[in-house]
């Protein structure tokens, strides 16, 4: 009752309403060839102009984000990538996911036209971890990956990805592992009051009636030391009231039905046809607000106090009109019969015939779709570590910190239609680009209907509504021990660190039905405005807001799926990790410096779930909720590590790591949900469901790097890795022991029967190298000070089918991209700075939330985006003193969206588009004043 007194009244409160490919392949040559000429002109230069001259380095702005990024990465003892407060907060980026995906080796993924998660090396959110302030994250999703759009650029500080673990890394990923750093007060040493603020703009306009292209994002810190620089405290908000747009385009299917007895009149006989289609406009309204404060706490070397919190809300308003129809072979209208096609145009693609123009007659199956959908995220996380030292030589540490995500989603889909069916003319293009179409009586309101059930599908609308809950505590105690004695080791960890993670979800859903069984009701009686689907030649289409017709025409009907019932779960997990690690410094020779640790973790693992027994009531015939069962695991994992960096001087480095590394299941396919019984004929079990006994993804991973350091702003690095998967997770047919499930009453003969659940199988091989460079432009010669160069590109394999042994040969993991390449041109001088960045990543198989809270993988086509940023800061001493201005163009060439299908019924393997959208181009201006 309380969700359907919660979905009666669906309109959320008023507040939430209304350069290409070749180029980064010079640019990476280039990152070669600079560094090479840089080295030359500095051997004839003294040896104190080496790498150890960055502790001097005193610039400001871009530069001197990319040299404490540059140190970063030379000091650290594993493989690491950075980015500082500079590079985030003075030319800002959307999100933190914006930041990083620029980083060698990562890449993001564009959900909805943002930046929201990011892929290490060729393997989805889902493998890496991600930490603040270095402790393990919740997130606001389904499973274990964390949505990065949830984290104001603003309010970071700095982030490292560890692409290699060591054994005090708590909550590594598999892929690596983000860590997010807030500010430390007493680092800065003065006081700091920051004020920002920008107006934003979206290309595409104002798609639909009542929503928005404008919007706006402001910021404020203050960083403050007080009682003898004893205590600090820094306080950030920022928020971001952000209009995203959407033209999307898309084929259900391509396939030749003759291959399967059901030619298509008017067809070319073995011809491909695209089956059925939609289109559709998405206008969104995103608000986040992001408060971040630290307080910190040293009245001495001996002791030290830090407490961090942060807290976000992130809500998203959408509205959506859409258009679809089905012109396959197996529907057929009750008076016109199939669907015919007249006036056909074929194109030869791959050698097969594909049908690109012509006319569809008598299409019934054509339904339009208004939907209001909303999102409500909070993030909470705190963290409080502190520091005590005595005798010298050892230094005790304790960390207790807490993260919680609540995350609510609702779609709410009302549908109208034509009363006779249409012909659809169309033009179709075989690669990038919109198609066209005609369909007379579209743009008129009194020729279509609410309650017309053009599709079939038994309603005239549908709503849901999906909560998520991840909560996370966590405290760790760690002692450090300084070794003087010792030629080789400099000091030893040991620690222990517990975590108890509880994540709960809850679906329900709805069918909607017109009031009392009432007559269609025509369009142009309800209040209506419009949405211009110009894009691909419909006009100005009739648009209605679904939520404020909701109550005045329409009922609720509850009739839930088998699907639905079975995503209402929780899963806990309780993991206990006891660490060892040697710190290692040595000179192997007088110019040979080598560092390191060695060290392992031990993870001893408890994980349950409780969820549903789904079965058809059979009076009802209705999907009901049984039973319930809670069901868990216990196992153990060692995991050694090592990292070795050796100085052969002259910023000269090499570097090697190894590891065994394990990246815990999907979370959505360890709960306890199932459909499986006990047969009352032969009492035996079967069934399907989630996996409450699953093991992590384990893997032993190699990593080697060659590092030249020629200054502050330029390096150049190649690295490769391997890393032997043990294990992938696939969905499997598997004999299963029922022990502890509901049987629903039915005693069975044994407690062993078949079941189809993710279980882990064999594995495979990940491997791949990563080439990057920066570039100061002072380096080659005196003239370009003030330009430079970041570059990097990464390539990567994999021998892991994702579907199992036996399974399609054109399916790869989840995120992989077998490239990836990032190029950044930058001027800063004279207070004039400026920006321009490339990414690009090839082919991926993306994995993306569907349609009623349900993942699904599709073939994403290779991208390319740009981003521009100029700006300039007001000189000291001037009236303006403090005062920066700056111009940001994200997105510059309008780079779509584009997903790939194969053809069915042909021997051939011919790809066709399937999903082709637009975003626009987002313009943000504005200003940042430092006190």
């Amino acid at each position: 009752m309380h969700h359907q007194h919660h979905l009666a009244g669906m309109n959320p409160p008023a507040h939430r309403r209304a350069l290409r490919k070749q180029n980064l392949a010079v640019a990476c040559c280039l990152a070669l060839a600079f560094p090479l000429a840089a080295q030359a002109q500095q051997a004839a230069q003294p040896a104190e102009q080496s790498v150890e001259t960055l502790d001097a380095v005193r610039v400001t702005g871009i530069r001197a984000a990319i040299a404490t990024a540059v140190e970063t990465k030379n000091e650290s003892t594993s493989i690491v990538e950075a980015i500082s407060a500079e590079d985030i907060g003075k030319l800002p980026d959307i999100s933190i996911a914006d930041s990083i995906s620029r980083l060698p080796g990562l890449t993001m993924q564009r959900v909805d036209g943002r930046a929201q998660v990011i892929h290490i090396r060729g393997m989805s959110e889902q493998f890496g971890g991600t930490l603040l302030n270095g402790r393990e994250q919740v997130s606001t999703g389904g499973s274990r990956g964390v949505e990065l759009d949830q984290y104001p650029a603003e309010l970071i500080n700095a982030v490292t990805v560890y692409k290699t673990p060591d054994a005090s890394l708590v909550g590594q990923g598999l892929s690596g592992t983000i860590d997010m750093q807030s500010i430390r007060p007493l680092d800065i040493g003065q006081r700091r009051i920051t004020f920002s603020g920008q107006g934003e703009y979206n290309s595409l306009g104002e798609l639909i009636d009542g929503s928005s292209d404008t919007g706006y994002r402001a910021s404020a810190s203050y960083v403050d030391q007080f009682a003898n620089d004893t205590f600090g405290l820094a306080v950030g908000v920022a928020r971001m009231d952000s209009p995203f747009q959407e033209q999307q385009e898309k084929a259900w299917w391509w396939g030749n039905p003759d291959a399967w007895s059901a030619p298509q009149p008017g067809k070319p006989a073995d011809a491909v046809a695209r089956q059925a289609g939609e289109a559709s406009l998405k206008s969104r309204e995103i608000t986040r607000d992001g408060v971040m404060a630290v307080l910190e706490f040293k009245p001495n070397d001996r002791f030290h106090s830090i407490l961090d919190v942060y807290y976000s809300t992130f809500d998203q308003d959408e509205t959506e009109n859409s258009i679809m129809w089905n012109n396959d072979p197996w529907w057929s209208h009750p008076t016109q019969g199939q669907v015919r096609y007249t006036n056909v145009g074929t194109t030869l693609v791959g050698g097969v015939p594909v049908v690109t123009r012509g006319t569809l007659n008598g299409v019934g199956a054509l339904n339009m779709l208004n939907e209001t959908n909303w999102r409500e995220d909070k993030l909470f996380s705190a963290g409080w570590a502190n520091t005590f030292g005595w005798g010298d030589i050892y230094t005790l540490k304790s960390d207790l910190s807490y993260s919680r995500a609540e995350s609510t989603r609702s779609m709410l889909e009302l549908q109208s239609a034509f009363a006779t069916p249409r012909d659809i003319d169309f033009q179709l293009a075989t690669g990038k680009g919109f198609n066209r179409f005609s369909i007379p009586g579209l743009t008129d309101p009194t020729q279509i209907y609410l309650g017309m059930d053009a599709m079939g599908w038994g309603r005239d609308g549908r709503t849901d509504i999906a909560s998520t809950e991840d909560t996370l505590k966590s405290g760790r105690l760690e002692l450090n021990r300084l070794v003087e004695s010792s030629d080789f080791l400099r000091s030893y960890d040991v620690g222990v660190n517990v975590t108890r993670r509880s994540k709960d979800r809850e679906y329900v859903a709805h069918y909607v039905d017109l009031k009392n069984g009432r007559a269609p009701v025509r369009l142009d009686t309800v209040p209506h405005g419009r949405a211009s689907m110009d894009f691909i030649g419909l006009g100005d289409v009739p648009n209605f807001n679904a939520g404020e017709l909701l109550a005045r025409y329409y009922d609720l009907r509850y009739e839930a799926s088998e699907n639905d019932l079975m995503k209402n779960y929780g899963v806990d997990e309780d993991i206990r990790t006891f660490y060892a690690k040697a710190n290692l410094d040595m000179d192997v020779t007088d110019r040979v410096r080598l560092r390191g640790n060695v060290g392992v973790q031990y993870v001893r693992s408890e994980q349950s779930s409780t969820g549903p027994t789904v079965k058809r009531d059979p009076v009802s015939n209705d999907w009901v909720i049984a039973g319930g069962q809670t069901i868990g695991t216990s196992y153990g994992d060692i995991l050694p590590s090592m990292n070795l960096s050796a100085d052969f001087g002259d910023g000269l480095m090499l570097r090697f790591a190894a590891a065994k590394t394990l990246m815990r299941g999907p979370i959505e396919q360890m709960g306890a949900y199932t459909t499986a019984g006990v047969d009352v004929t032969t009492r035996e079990w079967s069934g399907g469901g989630g996996n409450p006994k699953l093991e992590p993804y384990r893997a032993t991973a190699y990593d080697l790097s060659l590092e030249k350091y020629f200054g502050p702003t330029t390096y150049a690095a190649l690295a490769v890795f391997y890393k032997d998967l043990e294990t992938y997770i696939y969905t499997q047919n598997v004999r299963w022991d029922f022990t502890g499930y509901d049987d629903l009453g039915i005693t069975p003969i044994s407690n062993w029967g078949n079941f189809s659940t993710p279980v882990n199988g064999s594995g495979g091989y990940m491997r791949g190298a990563e080439l990057s460079g920066a570039v100061g432009g002072d380096m080659i010669h005196p003239v370009l000070d003030g330009f430079g160069l970041l570059l990097n590109a990464s390539y990567t394999e994999s021998s892991i089918d994702p579907d199992g042994p036996g399974g399609s040969s054109t399916d790869t993991l989840p995120g992989l991209s077998k490239v990836v390449a990032n190029a950044t041109v930058y001027y800063e001088k004279h207070g004039f700075s400026a920006r321009i960045s490339q990414r690009y990543r090839g082919e991926y198989r993306g994995e993306y939330a569907s349609l009623f809270g349900d993942r699904i993988y599709q073939n994403t086509m290779p991208e390319s985006t740009v981003d521009l940023q100029v700006g300039y800061d007001f000189p000291d001493g001037g009236r303006l003193s403090g005062l920066s201005v700056l111009l940001q163009v994200n997105n510059v060439t309008n780079e779509p969206y584009r997903t790939e299908t194969t053809a069915g019924g042909i021997s051939e393997t011919v790809f066709l588009p399937s999903d082709y959208k637009e975003y626009g181009r987002q313009y943000l201006l504005g200003f940042r004043y430092k006190l």
